[in-house]
């Protein structure tokens, strides 16, 4: 999971509820095919092309509006406020998946002030720092006694084995060198290529899938690669 810095809403949407509020079905409904499509353009543009929850990567076609505070437990008002969506695969008709957003579905309740609280939001501070990955693509709490982190793992299936492998090809791919095989890159180029990723955070253009796991990974495999050039020198 990515911090995702909310921008702007959509100028269609800030009319329609000055248009609309009044109106006793005043709810998400309401909010026509046109001005969901922008929507969901603008929601992307923010997260940089990536699931909110999955780091998968996303297009228009292939993502719907999600809400942080699910509709069912939203006050008026609050299902088409532009701070309590963010863009998740799947697309709206799409089959299910066995993880993400409608794994979470109307989890958390606000009426029950405790689980309301072990939802960690891709638009908290320090989200991303809060989930590990390993070299496999599992993931887990930071800190193990962290139990919003393993309770959102556990809510939106985060573990789930179909979203572990496509974390794992990404760092397969990522760590390998073509013809070498698995963890095959060296020192210079998993630095340059950690110093990439670093870098692209700092622009507007789409992410690259699963960026904040490729982070930890690359971290990983370049704390490997240092501590057997050290004992290689103290061998000598």
């Amino acid at each position: 999971m990515r911090q995702i810095q909310k921008r702007h809403e959509p100028h269609r949407l800030t009319q329609f509820r000055a248009a609309y509020q009044s109106d006793p079905n005043f709810n998400y409904d309401l909010i026509d095919a046109s001005l969901r499509k922008e929507i969901r353009q603008a929601l992307m543009a923010e997260q940089r092309g990536l699931c909110a929850y999955t780091g998968r990567r996303i297009d228009e076609d292939s993502c719907h509006i999600e809400h942080l505070k699910p509709q069912k437990h939203c006050l008026k008002g609050e299902d088409v406020s532009y701070s309590n969506m963010v863009a998740c695969v799947p697309a709206p008709n799409a089959p299910d998946l066995p993880y993400g957003a409608r794994k979470k579905n109307s989890w958390p309740d606000p009426k029950i002030p405790a689980q309301a609280a072990l939802f960690v939001s891709p638009l908290q501070e320090g989200c991303e720092e809060r989930f590990s990955f390993t070299l496999n693509g599992e993931i887990g709490a930071s800190n193990p006694e962290d139990r919003s982190a393993k309770e959102t793992i556990s809510h939106l299936r985060l573990c789930h084995d179909q979203l572990t492998q496509l974390r794992k090809a990404a760092i397969d791919n990522t760590l390998g060198v073509h013809g070498k095989g698995p963890a095959s890159l060296d020192l210079s180029a998993a630095r340059r290529r950690l110093a990439g990723l670093v870098r692209a955070e700092s622009n507007t253009d789409p992410l690259e899938p699963f960026c904040f796991v490729l982070k930890q990974a690359l971290e990983k495999h370049i704390k490997r690669l240092e501590a057997i050039r050290r004992n290689k020198k103290e061998q000598l």
